[in-house]
């Protein structure tokens, strides 16, 4: 396979107090792997000690937390690579889990976004029908949802079929799904594929508690975004 060009792009709020990684050990993880790093800084604190990182290639400040899929489609755009792969800041990574996810993707049957993890939804009752976490398949399986810790996104055929990531999610929930329909409504596919070389601790999609996040200077429930983002999903797909 010719060498391909990638894009890591990094959302980064704060410094992951949850996690036993944040975006400086994730820094450190892609001193070893080839490509641009585009951050998209969505707090004052962590761009005024950051934006001068030797990795960082690109990098835009948001003065306020836009949410994740402003985020993801802010580094799409200012990415200029052949793979654009999105990268929680609380990932640690491997340069083989890099290699295996670009194989994948440009070698896979119409593939637009692969990711380690990924699931076939039950849209009637919005819940996962069957989840694939890593270590529990052995080959790609075409899925309706990647997980979006992790995924590397063709930007050729993503740009090519007007995909983009649903603001009117923001700040988080239902970016997944709402992507993944939009895959299958262009006749293309989504894969979980078989990469184990990373590790991730869960944090705000899996917590139990009702957190508050800040988004646009203001104060949110987890609770209540997950509620009206799935409102809006279900109106915008089935309506």
């Amino acid at each position: 396979m010719a060498s391909r060009s990638c894009s890591f792009v990094i959302p980064v709020l704060d410094f992951s107090p949850h996690s036993r990684y944040n975006i400086n050990t994730l820094l450190d993880d892609l001193n070893n792997i080839d490509g641009e790093v585009i951050c998209v800084f969505n707090s004052c604190e962590v761009f005024e000690r950051l934006h001068s990182h030797p990795r960082i290639d690109k990098f835009c400040y948001n003065s306020l937390n836009a949410g994740v899929s402003r985020s993801w489609n802010i580094g799409i755009n200012l990415s200029e690579a052949d793979a654009v792969f999105m990268l929680n800041a609380d990932l640690h990574i491997k340069p083989r889990a890099i290699e295996k996810l670009c194989d994948y993707l440009f070698n896979l049957e119409k593939a637009v976004i692969v990711g380690p993890q990924g699931a076939w939804v039950d849209f009637e009752s919005l819940t996962d029908k069957k989840y694939f976490s890593r270590g529990g398949f052995q080959h790609p399986i075409r899925v309706q949802a990647v997980s979006g810790f992790l995924f590397a996104i063709h930007r050729h055929r993503f740009l090519e079929q007007h995909l983009n990531f649903d603001v009117r999610y923001s700040p988080c929930f239902m970016e997944e799904w709402d992507v993944g329909l939009q895959v299958i409504k262009a006749g293309l596919a989504s894969y979980a594929v078989p990469v184990s070389d990373f590790e991730h601790d869960w944090g705000i999609s899996a917590s139990k508690e009702n957190s508050k996040i800040c988004y646009f200077g203001r104060m949110v429930l987890r609770d209540d975004i997950l509620l009206e983002n799935r409102k809006k999903f279900t109106e915008k797909w089935f309506g």
